[in-house]
């Protein structure tokens, strides 16, 4: 819950401080409720610390982090850094659990708190220093960011991420480990389960720089191996197929993830890029919450698994589906759409049949709009009049 009342706050920070400010904000909030959990003496008060406190700035990493890609690299690389920058989620996921449970067993769990704070707080100041020189994202316009938002794009991408992200793999990796020990695997085959689908999504989050496909079909496919995989992993009883389909569904769940980032750049542009992006985590909240809840229901009837593990492989499977009938009828980008409206004729190496004074007083007028809104602009075929934008 916090973290998508999180996402929304510092998304609306981000477009008003910038994401430097807005790493420096959100990190400082987490590593100050892991500092205070470490002193918290009672359940209530570590809910306030580490749920609250901690909750709060949970949302200040992806969010900026991808700005900053955005705004430093070009469009050749900028897909593939940005799959690095979000390995860094899987990476975290196989460094921590295994620190943490070394502390807590080593010393304690206050312990434990106190030195990841501190280590968090180290990587705040370390991301503050590599971002601080980017710019503000843009003038502070929250009307026209939400008037963005009010289309059936957006919903769409909304409801991908809500039920595709949120309901279904947050449902298959919180009640594997259960299902695994109903059928006498024990715990360990549960926790190995969980690593291995973080190996996966590690290699997934990689396949961002793939330039053969565009956003729509690479979140599709991940969303589609993570559906095939949802119901393997319940129809799996030996540990060896087990540990084979936990990578790929980490692989499919890895796929999809950075795509939205690049999805949210291509439909809208960096202008109110916080705002926009952080809305659209705010979905996570909702499909997080009702996944669980519907699974842990069906679970303590006499449904069993079954249900929650087959409607989270069909949403994920209808997700990718989707995605892919909306890749086939992309609209145009931005910036194809502003030159086809510039020039009527046929693409030319003068720059679309323009004159070259047409296009000078176009480039000077529209250079901040354009290289800020529109990141395909660069490459469209016959652009050497526009080089100077």
């Amino acid at each position: 819950m916090f973290f998508s009342f999180s996402s929304l706050i510092l998304g609306l920070f981000m477009n008003k401080k910038g994401p430097g400010k807005t790493i420096l904000l959100g990190g400082g909030l987490m590593s100050a409720g892991l500092v205070f959990s470490s002193i918290a003496n009672s359940f209530p008060l570590l809910i306030l610390t580490y749920g609250v406190v901690g909750g709060l700035g949970s949302g200040s990493m992806w969010m900026p982090t991808s700005y900053v890609v955005f705004n430093s690299f070009n469009k050749t690389s900028v897909k593939r850094v940005t799959g690095f920058v979000s390995a860094g989620t899987a990476i975290g996921l196989l460094f921590f659990p295994p620190l943490e449970n070394y502390l807590i067993v080593t010393w304690s769990i206050q312990t434990a708190f106190l030195i990841v704070g501190l280590i968090v707080f180290a990587f705040t100041i370390l991301a503050y220093q590599t971002s601080r020189s980017s710019r503000v994202a843009s003038r502070f316009a929250l009307g026209e960011a939400f008037r963005r938002l009010r289309t059936k794009r957006f919903g769409f991408l909304y409801a991908y991420y809500s039920a595709g992200n949120a309901f279904s793999r947050t449902l298959v990796t919180i009640f594997l480990v259960p299902l695994l020990e109903s059928r006498g695997l024990g715990t360990a085959a549960g926790t190995l389960a969980l690593v291995l689908i973080g190996v996966g999504s590690l290699t997934g989050r990689l396949t961002a720089g793939v330039k053969t496909f565009n956003e729509e079909t690479m979140a599709a496919v991940g969303f589609i191996i993570q559906g095939i995989c949802a119901a393997a992993l319940f129809l799996a009883n030996d540990p060896i197929t087990i540990g084979v389909v936990s990578v790929f569904f980490g692989i499919g769940y890895g796929t999809y993830i950075p795509e939205f980032a690049l999805l949210v750049r291509k439909y809208y542009g960096v202008d109110n890029y916080g705002t926009i992006f952080g809305t659209l985590m705010t979905s996570f909240g909702i499909g997080a919450f009702i996944g669980p809840v519907f699974e842990g229901i069906s679970v303590s009837s006499s449904l069993g698994y079954l249900p929650g593990f087959a409607l989270a492989a069909v949403v994920s499977l209808a997700v990718g589906l989707h995605l892919l009938i909306v890749a086939q009828g992309e609209t145009p980008r931005i910036g194809d759409q502003i030159f086809r409206r510039l020039g009527q004729s046929a693409p030319s190496r003068r720059g679309f049949g323009l004159e070259p004074r047409y296009l000078k007083a176009t480039s000077k007028n529209l250079r901040p709009t354009w290289t800020r809104n529109c990141p395909g602009l660069r490459s469209y075929p016959g652009h050497s009049g526009i080089e100077a934008i």
